[in-house]
């Protein structure tokens, strides 16, 4: 288990925003983003999940990140039919989400959870069986990131998700698939502190 100096330093050294991100004014929004997940690692897993959308959010804002949460399922992840959303930060979405095949035709949350992987779609619409929640929010999504949150032996068990209404960068991908492996490996991640 990292201490949260220890959280920071690797989160910022694997991340390697000097090097992943050009733009200084965004580094230092993505570097806010590592350091409020490391600030709220003391108060243990639920409280870490139900701060960071709204830290996430502020810090992005500025880039078009518009809204960003958790979707995790009731059953286990292998077998979910139904993704619910749990903390966010941002207007209303869709929830449930419902899975209506196997990989690359359910939507991005279902493909992370799949694949196991950080997805990134630059263009959100053109992924397969993109699931928009436009209608419901009232956002104009153009690109998101969607990333597994693991338990402490690296199976998903739910996912962040992201609905930004201006164009995504490959640092801030590099970013939060940084924040999220690193804090898997920090707290104690189960299904059920994601829904309060």
């Amino acid at each position: 288990m990292l201490a949260p100096n220890e959280f920071l330093r690797a989160a910022a050294l694997n991340g390697a925003l000097e090097v992943n991100v050009p733009d200084p004014e965004r580094r230092r929004s993505l570097a806010s983003c590592l350091e409020a997940a490391a600030t709220s690692l003391p108060n243990g897993a639920r409280e870490t999940l139900a701060l960071l959308p709204r830290q996430i959010g502020e810090a992005m804002r500025p880039y078009g990140w518009a809204w960003n949460g958790f979707y995790a399922p009731h059953e286990p992840a292998q077998t979910a039919r139904e993704l619910h959303l749990s903390y966010a930060f941002g207007p209303p979405v869709c929830s449930p989400i419902v899975r209506s095949g196997g990989a690359l035709s359910s939507g991005m949350c279902f493909d992370a959870l799949e694949l196991n992987q950080t997805l990134a779609a630059f263009d959100a619409k053109s992924w397969p069986g993109y699931v928009s929640c436009d209608a419901a929010s009232g956002l104009g999504t153009v690109a998101g990131i969607v990333v597994p949150v693991r338990d402490r032996e690296g199976s998903p068990i739910a996912v962040w998700d992201l609905d930004a209404i201006q164009p995504i960068e490959p640092g801030d991908v590099r970013v939060m698939d940084v924040l999220f492996s690193t804090l898997a490996r920090c707290l104690d991640f189960r299904r059920e502190v994601f829904f309060p």
